[in-house]
């Protein structure tokens, strides 16, 4: 075996909307190997199989180079921020007197009440994965071989309204630097602001932590919420990838911020011939129909485009500037831009 490919089968949402998906991931060649055209191949033969199968319509991943992956059709589907901040400096401008508390909690304290937020949490969101299977959760409270933990806000009512999963370890500095402990966020979800607020000072109340890693979406409460932003040390990275396989499928399988009628032209589909067509979307902003039709496009994009545009990432006049998309009549741009909209920006909480 000289080269490798695989896919999961995920149930993925789409501004609010599930869509089947397959997860592209463990493409690579030996060295010795390579420029032969067998990752070429191996993902060709893989978007052929997601449109024959007829159960997915489009294809995500991780890229380790996003420009492998872009010649293949695949667009940026979502940025994310990375950031490593010492957390006695990233207090709020504004504190406010949280009503309720947050506990650590055991898997069977909390192992059902966290799966529920994460349910309640996603449903209007962008790129989040489904997560029946209790795979995804074995590792939130530790194993044997790496603590980790999971503390829950309640309201003052006692009931559960967010929570964080975190670990920490230990990082070699010098005494005279203060605290050696990072703490690793590895998800914060909150179903209101109150919730978000106790969370972070909970994170806070860490006394020996002297570095918080955690990553999020370029939409995170905190941005717009601390006293000193800076202090987060900001860097922004790509996110997910995606590629549409099915584009009259996949545009059924998503909400539209309004009611409208588009037609618009796919070209240069070099791995997904079958996109490449003029198709007319017709939607009451949650329930939409998409045919292939001779009508002349309002618009024209690339596969890479699409797959921005369908996550929300880009706005169809960003793509319309940087040559992924091209627009005849930019005097509705401002309603194409509008109906592609997105409530949340698009992220994507686990590694595949």
């Amino acid at each position: 075996m000289v080269a490798t490919s695989g896919g999961y089968p995920f149930e993925m949402r789409l501004n609010g909307k599930p869509i089947a998906v397959d997860g592209l991931t463990a493409v690579g060649t030996e060295p010795g190997f390579r420029r032969r055209g067998l990752v070429r191949e191996m993902v060709t033969r893989r978007l052929h199989m997601v449109h024959e199968h007829e159960e997915q319509s489009a294809s995500i991943l991780w890229a380790s180079m996003g420009a492998i992956y872009q010649r293949f059709g695949y667009g940026l589907a979502s940025s994310q921020i990375q950031c490593k901040f010492d957390p006695r400096y990233t207090e709020f401008q504004f504190p406010i007197d949280v009503q309720g508390y947050v506990r650590i909690v055991s898997e069977e304290e909390g192992g059902q009440a966290i799966r529920d937020l994460y349910q309640r949490f996603i449903k209007d969101r962008t790129l989040d994965l489904q997560r029946d299977d209790d795979v995804w959760w074995k590792n939130y409270f530790g194993t044997k071989k790496r603590r980790s933990y999971c503390a829950i806000y309640f309201n003052s009512n006692d009931e559960p309204e967010g929570y964080v999963a975190y670990n920490t370890s230990t990082v070699e500095r010098p005494p005279d630097e203060g605290p050696d402990q990072k703490l690793r966020v590895r998800e914060l979800i909150y179903m209101n602001i109150q919730a978000y607020r106790a969370l972070w000072e909970f994170i806070r109340e860490h006394d020996l932590v002297g570095r918080v890693d955690m990553h999020m979406p370029v939409d995170e409460p905190a941005i717009n919420m601390l006293l000193e932003p800076r202090a987060m040390r900001l860097n922004l990275t790509d996110g997910i990838w995606m590629r549409i396989v099915d584009a009259e499928k996949a545009l059924t399988q998503r909400e539209y911020s309004g009611p409208g009628n588009i037609v618009f032209e796919i070209r240069n589909d070099r791995e997904c011939p079958w996109n490449e067509r003029r198709f007319e979307l017709e939607t009451d902003g949650a329930t939409t129909e998409v045919a292939a039709t001779n009508k002349s496009p309002q618009f024209t994009i690339s596969p890479n485009g699409l797959g921005s545009l369908m996550s929300g990432n880009a706005s169809l006049s960003e793509l319309n500037r940087v040559g992924r998309a091209d627009v005849s009549d930019t005097s509705q741009m401002r309603y194409f831009d509008f109906m592609f909209s997105t409530k949340y920006r698009p992220f994507c909480r686990n590694g595949f």
